[in-house]
């Protein structure tokens, strides 16, 4: 059964990249925190991290015009390949981010393992390129390499923020070969200021992982105000503001699968019967127990593809894809009689309710979310007229068209009720 949390995920997709294989695998432990997180602000930090064209774009164009520079100064035939490499790296990560984003705003999954294992393949190349130009004994080189490794360190602590495994890992891969190259060079006091590369490093990462924190609780209050906005926080199941949306989704695709397969599915309005009187008699601390017990018994009896809303009070709407109301029946008489079992008011009472289902299919009983919860709302309260406890499939013929009496209508007072036996017993 499809929970409130899965339908508040806008795009209910998950940080997984893909499976099987050592690079996927790999790629999955890159772009993860060092705490695990709701797979969805995963995803989001690892899609804030990785489509950043500008970024790559200036990223690109600098190392290209510090390695010309590197092979017009030097002449060497490592420098004219080193950028030949450079530029291939760059057109092939390009074309990665770009494919990554076509596919996300396609609503599918982008390549994020090509994108991310791409980025440490370019560190290290570019890092053995940069240790070289220490090998080759230019000091301008050499300083043109530190300051354009120094800058790159700091972009990553910033662009990488998302992603701080795979930030951290990019730093020390670029750093490693050319801080060992400077060890090692003749070059008088080289190897000081090798000695200061670590700690240069090591406050890098340390940016790096404040910025993380940062964006981490960006999404997740963003995440947490989502919920709220979409979900009755008493029940946690989606609201009214979710159920149009999901409304309207599967219109669109029950529509689009109408016209080759005649696709349908079903609206059911519920409404329980005598709660109104319970409330009133035991409290709106119990009321609110009974409307959470209730909650959770329509989850049992629907399967996992429905949706289920509390859309105000004691009324509750469900849609039921790929049903038409004939299929649709069965369902509902699993949720009434679901419903009608005992609800423990406290340890000496039991309380017994109904539940009221109307029920409207599309495209038979409405074209449009509006026409087909006014079809399931009408039959309803037919189901109501009836004597409650029942399910009625919308049917004009059998509906007359002013047949919209108030929600509780019929239903014990507070006073009644506890003079019906049917409503409570004390348990022995």
């Amino acid at each position: 059964m499809m929970t409130s949390a899965s339908v508040l995920n806008a795009d209910r997709r998950t940080a997984d990249i893909g499976s099987g294989g050592l690079a996927v695998r790999l790629a999955t432990w890159l772009t993860n925190g060092p705490r695990p997180q709701p797979p969805a602000v995963v995803r989001q930090l690892v899609l804030h991290s990785q489509t950043k064209k500008r970024t790559l774009i200036l990223a690109v164009a600098a190392t290209l015009l510090m390695v010309g520079i590197t092979a017009a100064i030097t002449g060497a035939l490592w420098a004219y390949a080193w950028l030949a490499i450079e530029a291939l790296f760059g057109v092939a990560r390009y074309a990665a981010l770009l494919s990554l984003e076509k596919a996300e705003a396609k609503g599918r999954d982008g390549n994020i393992a090509a994108v991310t294992l791409l980025g440490l393949a370019w560190a290290v190349s570019f890092s053995i390129g940069c240790g070289l130009c220490v090998i080759s004994g230019e000091v301008s080189v050499i300083v043109l390499a530190g300051i354009v490794i120094a800058g790159l360190s700091g972009g990553i602590s910033s662009r990488n923020a998302g992603t701080p495994r795979h930030g951290i890992i990019m730093i020390f891969l670029l750093a490693t070969p050319f801080t060992w190259a400077m060890v090692f060079s003749p070059i008088p006091h080289l190897a000081v200021v090798a000695a200061l590369v670590p700690f240069y490093g090591i406050a890098v990462a340390f940016i790096l992982l404040e910025n993380y924190q940062v964006l981490l609780d960006l999404f997740l209050s963003e995440q947490e105000n989502r919920r709220l906005a979409n979900a009755d926080p008493l029940t946690g199941l989606p609201n009214r503001i979710m159920k149009r949306r999901c409304f309207d989704d599967l219109l669109g695709s029950a529509a689009i699968a109408a016209d080759g397969h005649g696709q349908h599915f079903t609206a059911f309005c519920l409404d329980l019967d005598g709660f109104k009187a319970a409330n009133d008699r035991y409290g709106h601390a119990a009321g609110d127990a009974i409307l959470v017990a209730v909650a959770h018994r329509l989850r049992d009896s629907v399967r996992d593809i429905d949706l289920i809303f509390r859309v105000g009070g004691d009324e509750f709407v469900i849609l039921l894809p790929a049903l038409d109301t004939d299929q649709a029946e069965a369902v509902a008489a699993r949720i009434i009689n679901a419903i009608s079992q005992p609800f423990d008011v406290d340890r000496r009472h039991q309380l017994r309710i109904g539940v009221s289902i109307g029920g409207a299919c599309f495209p038979r009983d409405g074209q449009t979310a509006d026409e087909l919860l006014r079809s399931a709302d009408r039959a309803m309260y037919e189901a109501k007229r009836r004597g409650k406890g029942g399910f009625v499939a919308y049917c004009p013929a059998h509906i007359a068209p002013g047949l919209v009496p108030s929600p509780d209508a019929g239903a014990p007072t507070a006073e009644e009720a506890s003079e019906v036996p049917a409503l409570h017993a004390d348990r022995p």
